[in-house]
């Protein structure tokens, strides 16, 4: 199967053009080619797909793509290239991918969510740049990074968000007591105190 192929089976029959992405899996190599390809292609449709294909790569080759794609001018490729990274959390190059995603919190909304959902699959490893996120002075940032910090629930937090209960939005209070409640239940009242 070739690319040129693929590509006219995609525009007919998106759902059997993934079908077809099963076979690539077999080798590593042509879909390296083929993500690297579609990242170059000036339709943005393309270029999404091409993030989702690089969670196939059995390594790390599809991040440095990846994190070129959250740069790019759609926010529908950006997105892609969050939900990517965060699909399959890696090892390699963790700070610069969580800052990255970081980065992105203040995105259009949808793709801010996005890569908010990423950050909280990196665990600990995201910890310190959204800790950071919350002394964003965007409310939009410090929200996500409060409900990520939430589903994280790590010990670490802890200080950041007693902090962040007496933030002026709403949604940050809201989310730094249910991350408090994931990491002490019904406790966390009486620490205040």
């Amino acid at each position: 199967m070739d690319l040129r192929a693929w590509r006219r089976r995609w525009q007919e029959d998106p759902q059997g053009a993934e079908a077809q992405l099963s076979a690539l899996r077999e080798d590593p190599e042509v879909l390296a080619a083929w993500v690297e390809d579609l990242l170059r292609d000036p339709d943005p449709e393309a270029r999404a797909w091409a993030c989702r294909l690089s969670v196939e790569l059995p390594d790390a080759r599809g991040e440095e793509a990846l994190l070129r794609a959250l740069e790019d001018p759609e926010p529908e490729v950006r997105a892609a290239a969050a939900w990517a990274l965060g699909a399959r959390p890696r090892e390699e190059e963790v700070p610069r991918i969580t800052r990255a995603l970081c980065a992105r919190l203040q995105d259009l909304p949808w793709v801010a969510w996005v890569a908010a959902e990423a950050l909280a699959r990196y665990g600990e490893a995201a910890l310190d740049p959204l800790i950071e996120g919350l002394r964003h002075p965007n409310p939009q940032v410090r929200i996500l990074a409060a409900r990520a910090l939430a589903r994280i629930a790590s010990p670490r937090s802890l200080p950041a968000l007693m902090a962040a209960r007496e933030d002026p939005s709403l949604l940050v209070r809201h989310f730094a007591e249910v991350g408090l409640d994931r990491l002490f239940p019904t406790q966390w009242v009486w620490m205040a105190g």
